[in-house]
């Protein structure tokens, strides 16, 4: 490579042999845009302003990635690599993984606001996937500029579902790593955020998944099509390789253009390996109909739902609540309240329940994500554009959260400068404060991160000082997957996601299924599971256990002790919920509080399901009683 890349500085030439096709065709460009392997990239990082605006214009691609990114987090810790999400210029809109080489990329400029297109930064993944529109690696001495051999990249674009790149998620570590399964691994996360973009799209619209293999039916693996007035719109790249289609087909193909059969037949389908039908060219898939979704007539019922259901979930359970209420308390009396929990588990909505609460619920809340963006950006959004260091500008989040919530999250990623420059200002924002230094802040401070922010400040990973300034009070949420009741707050949530009228669409079956699974994304896995259910519950599709994803199929075979007894005969979710209740009440000597731990929910809720007006179980008595 060293070799390709002396004749190619001296020579102009790409060595035929040696060299990937990608990486070839790529120095070529980056000489014709002029620039030259031995010299420095001009790196332009975008102002805060500007990164805000980019940031902004990418959120519904920033949503649909983190739950990947997240669980690429993991990997990239433990291999010493991070995880880039870049916007479709090649922009970096932020970055997670191992702090070590994070703290090496940046001194490359591989962190956000820095855009990574070839005609800035040369050779490298990101620009080289945007230019190529394929996945590409590039390894050490592949790059283009010196300054990056120490860097070995694996990048997937990401396409919207009408074709464009909307993205690009890269992996990167040291080049002296070897990076076997690391482009299978970045291919499978592109593929998902994919999906997520492809339902946010197109979930009212007609769909037809399909695949040639029943068994991969439901799952990543299957094509899908979205359909307006019988004509393609909208496609996952794997529809396109099974009917042998382009990005360019959408809009110019219809149904009967693709299929050999009626609309009808395949809507039929009840089985999770679909209906089997045939394509205008004679190839046999299986696959199933999903019609369109008809609009709500009550648009602002609707929205005031979605709000409630924003507010209400996750389904905490009574010790989390009892937290919650004493963490309130405690923001109200000036302290700092500390939440960690893994991801997924609710740490913002505890934090958004928490500013509701609170005496200063008319004031605003205001989240500074300290994971998303590099130092310089960071420093501006929370202390705005204020150049005295020991000051905060009016359009500083610290300014902007007063009389409010601050949520800091993902506090851990915040950069070493800064955590110093916070000290400061923390130390004297209130009474008996150094009057040179600042004006005291008016506000509710709620940090939030999914490690033990204490196991860190042991390491020399955090300083000692903001830690012992942000912990005034502690919260550790629970992982769903270790909560004894976790089958009663999946009824609980499903009661409030459902429509009214669909709440019995979840059966015993069901239930068991979901209450076995581990749910490694937690609450909002679980949300998100309900939510789609509901979705197809309110289509009139059939809810069963087929409709469940593989691996919560799969969980059933592994019975958990904390599942309760279901009755043999099926019965409706309100008959499910109370034969839960009613067990453990009779495992617990008739003791409401006791009985409302066993299940996780609050002794309120226990009392109101079996013993409310048109209950007729007997109400115990004594200090049994959810009052006392």
């Amino acid at each position: 490579m060293l070799k390709a890349r002396q004749r190619f500085l001296v020579e102009g030439v790409v060595p035929a042999r040696g060299i990937p096709g990608s990486i070839g065709r790529s120095w070529v460009r980056c000489a014709a845009l002029g620039l030259k392997m031995d010299f420095l990239p001009r790196f332009e990082p975008l102002s805060y302003r500007e990164f805000r605006d980019v940031h902004s214009r990418n959120d519904e691609l920033v949503r649909a990635a983190r739950v990947e990114m997240d669980a690429l987090d993991d990997d990239a810790r433990m291999t010493g690599a991070i995880v880039i999400l870049t916007d479709p210029t090649g922009i970096v809109l932020s970055r997670t993984g191992n702090v070590e080489f994070a703290e090496l990329a940046s001194r490359v400029a591989l962190r956000p606001g820095i855009p990574w297109s070839e005609e800035n930064v040369g050779t490298n993944a990101i620009g080289t996937a945007i230019a190529e529109r394929q996945e590409v690696r590039v390894v050490g001495a592949e790059h283009f500029f010196d300054v990056h051999r120490v860097l070995s990249c694996s990048a997937v674009p990401i396409f919207g579902p009408t074709g464009d790149i909307v993205g690009v998620l890269d992996l990167t570590n040291a080049s002296e790593i070897p990076q076997t399964h690391t482009l299978a691994l970045v291919r499978r996360a592109a593929e998902q955020i994919e999906s997520h973009l492809f339902n946010d799209r197109f979930r009212d619209h007609e769909q037809v998944h399909f695949h040639c293999d029943p068994g991969l039916m439901g799952t990543l693996h299957e094509g899908r099509l979205a359909f307006e007035d019988d004509r393609v719109v909208g496609a996952n790249r794997r529809a396109l390789r099974l009917l042998g289609l382009d990005w360019s087909d959408l809009g110019a193909k219809r149904f009967g253009d693709l299929f050999d059969v009626a609309r009808g037949h395949i809507m039929r389908a009840r089985s999770p390996e679909g209906t089997r039908f045939a394509t205008t060219e004679g190839r046999t898939l299986f696959g199933r109909l999903h019609p369109q979704r008809r609009p709500k007539l009550t648009l602002r019922v609707s929205s005031d739902r979605e709000l409630l259901l924003a507010q209400a979930m996750p389904v905490f359970d009574e010790a989390t609540l009892k937290s919650l209420g004493r963490a309130t308390r405690l923001a109200d009396a000036g302290l700092s309240i500390l939440v960690q929990g893994e991801t997924g588990t609710g740490k913002e909505m505890f934090a958004r329940r928490l500013h509701a609460a609170s005496r200063r619920r008319e004031g605003p809340f205001v989240v500074a994500d300290c994971a998303v963006t590099d130092g310089t950006a960071l420093a501006a959004a929370l202390f705005g554009d204020a150049e005295d260091p020991d000051r905060v500008a009016a359009d500083g989040a610290l300014r902007r959260a007063e009389g409010g919530v601050l949520l800091l999250d993902e506090i851990d990623a915040m950069p070493v400068g800064l955590q110093e420059r916070l000290v400061r200002l923390l130390r004297h924002r209130g009474a008996g404060r150094d009057p040179n230094v600042e004006a005291p802040f008016d506000l509710a401070l709620v940090s939030a991160t999914r490690r033990r922010l204490g196991d860190l400040v042991s390491a020399g990973a955090f300083r000692q000082d903001l830690f012992a300034l942000l912990a005034g009070y502690t919260v550790d949420l629970p992982s769903l997957r270790d909560d004894p009741g976790r089958a009663a707050l999946i009824a609980e949530a499903w009661e409030q996601i459902a429509s009214p009228g669909e709440t019995h669409r979840l059966t015993p079956e069901i239930l068991a299924a979901l209450t076995a699974y581990q749910w490694p994304g937690n609450h909002r896995q679980l949300v998100g599971t309900l939510r789609a259910l509901a979705v197809l519950a309110a289509a009139g599709e059939v809810i069963e256990v087929a409709t469940l994803p593989q691996e919560m199929r799969e969980a059933r075979a592994e019975p958990r002790p904390e599942t309760p007894p279901w009755p043999e005969q099926a019965a409706g979710l309100d008959s499910i919920t109370l034969t839960a209740m009613r067990a453990a009440l009779a495992a617990e000597q008739g003791n409401i509080s006791r009985a409302a731990r066993r299940l996780g929910i609050h002794r309120s809720t226990l009392y109101r399901r079996l013993f409310g007006p048109g209950r007729h179980t007997a109400a115990p008595d004594g200090d049994q009683n959810p009052a006392g």
